[in-house]
């Protein structure tokens, strides 16, 4: 108690410093995940998946090359780095950026030092050479609808039906292993809800005829799998899942303009929820009445003002 007393500002000020820094410091390991652990594990012996966090990307291991598929971060990068130099004895020779979200492709530096050459969809451009990110290396190839990488014994084609999850996400096709790899679009546990109900990623306008453009893709292909970018649901999904998830925004799309005909949208483009059908709706997962005021707000804006 004595030693409590003594205690002068300037020690008090010492405490009240030290325990900010420590409250920083979990503030800071929570708001950035790549402080987390880094998991690599097989999914085939030539395709490998890796996560961090909420997020995942893959490594294609072909015998005339090595690619990233977004690789996440610094952190990831610098261990993905040395994994293959120690495991495969490779270096990385080609960088994929999925889209241009940076929660996805940064960190890349240390595979542009070894000179991989870095490839997204032309879309991707406008983001990242007008709103520059140090940390996110500039593509050095740009694509318009298909792009093809080869490694030898593996294959990658990539392909670009529209804006979706932001302008330019693409669809990721490996073979022989026969898969897509969908990041951020599509969750594997089946269709549902956006984590997002105010959709700012989402583009309405296009959204149905990409989603019909994965479908096709798969059907031509006989591909019965894809590959999840989120880390929090199981690594591969039904390739079902991608008309289930289009026949969702069918509805959201009918919906509103059901509503807008009979004029059940006020001045803020919200629907009067009581005057139409929820159950085709419940059936989805995360289904939530308030959400789903929100996804429909969205579609009504779309339609009354083309944004």
């Amino acid at each position: 108690m004595e030693a409590l007393l003594a205690l002068t500002p300037k020690h008090i000020n010492k405490i009240k410093h030290g325990l900010l820094a420590i409250m920083a410091l979990l503030l800071m390991s929570f708001y950035y995940p790549s402080w987390a652990q880094v998991v690599i594990e097989k999914l085939t012996e030539d395709v490998l998946v890796f996560d961090q966090g909420e997020n995942r990307g893959l490594l294609i291991m072909g015998n005339k090359g090595v690619a990233v598929i977004d690789p996440l971060n610094q952190q990831v990068a610098i261990e993905l780095k040395g994994f293959i130099a120690e495991n495969y004895k490779q270096s990385i020779t080609h960088v994929v950026y999925t889209h241009s979200h940076w929660d996805r492709i940064r960190g890349g530096a240390v595979f542009k030092k070894q000179g991989a050459k870095f490839i997204a969809n032309k879309e991707c451009r406008l983001f990242l050479s007008g709103n520059q990110n140090p940390d996110v290396v500039e593509p050095d190839v740009y694509f318009d609808k298909t792009y093809v990488i080869e490694l030898g014994n593996q294959t990658i084609e990539l392909s670009y039906f529209g804006p979706s999850h932001g302008e330019c996400l693409i669809v990721v096709q490996i073979q022989p292993a026969n898969l897509l790899f969908i990041a951020d679009l599509l969750n594997t546990k089946g269709p549902g809800f956006p984590n997002d109900p105010t959709l700012p990623y989402l583009r309405p306008a296009t959204l149905i005829s990409v989603l019909s453009g994965m479908e096709k893709l798969a059907e031509a292909n006989d591909i019965n799998s894809f590959i999840g970018g989120q880390s929090s649901a199981n690594i591969l999904g039904s390739i079902e899942t991608i008309s289930k998830q289009r026949e969702f925004w069918q509805l959201v799309k009918s919906t509103a303009e059901e509503a807008e005909k009979n004029g059940n949208v006020d001045l803020n483009n919200f629907i009067a929820m009581d005057k139409i059908d929820l159950e085709p709706f419940q059936k989805f997962q995360n289904y939530n009445q308030e959400d789903l005021s929100n996804i429909l707000r969205r579609y009504t804006s779309f339609l009354n003002m083309g944004r």
